[in-house]
């Protein structure tokens, strides 16, 4: 896969990665995402940007861990959008290999809000 250079390629591959009409709920949820990520890339600044890099981060991790979720069938909309509002946080640092109770390195990638 290559690097994403534009918000639109960002946005499509997620979009695409949705699929059936019964993840309805999980695409509202994801266009929420999408509109908040594009509101705080609006709001960076030199003066801004440590207070919101932690919230893209947050963004990001959710859109992610809910791409990882809705291959799981078992698991309905809400409980996804459940799993992804409560563990968000700790998704870079588990795919860093990091458990929950490591000590991260200090680094802008574990400052998720």
């Amino acid at each position: 896969m290559k690097p994403f250079t534009t918000v639109n390629e960002y946005k499509l591959f997620f979009e695409n990665g949705i699929g059936t009409e019964q993840r309805k709920g999980l695409a509202d949820y994801l266009d929420k995402q999408f509109y908040r990520l594009e509101y705080l890339i609006k709001m960076i600044s030199p003066e801004t940007f440590w207070a919101v890099f932690p919230e893209i981060l947050g963004v990001d991790a959710r859109i992610n861990l809910l791409m990882e979720l809705v291959a799981f069938e078992d698991f309905s909309n809400e409980e996804i959008i459940r799993i992804v509002e409560s563990d968000y946080q700790y998704y870079h640092k588990e795919l860093c290999g990091y458990d929950l109770k490591t000590r991260t390195q200090p680094s802008m990638m574990f400052t998720v809000r």
